[in-house]
């Protein structure tokens, strides 16, 4: 059963070949001096000048009303 032990560790690395980029943006925010807010579900977001704010914000009315 040498497979076996094989496939086990198969599933470890396909986990790892994929990145958190919610984890990733909230790492940079973090290292920017900012609040890691990312997707965090804040629609009352105050950070305009934030990189990441259309992205985080997609989907949510408090974007729409800015943009307007």
């Amino acid at each position: 059963m040498a497979t076996t032990s094989s496939s086990k560790t198969v599933p470890d690395v396909e986990k790892k070949s994929f990145l958190d980029i919610t984890t990733l943006i909230r790492s940079i925010q973090r290292a920017e001096g900012n609040t890691d807010c990312f997707q965090k579900e804040i629609v009352d977001c105050d950070q305009l000048d934030c990189k990441w704010r259309s992205f985080c914000l997609e989907g949510h009315s408090v974007l729409k009303k800015d943009e307007a």
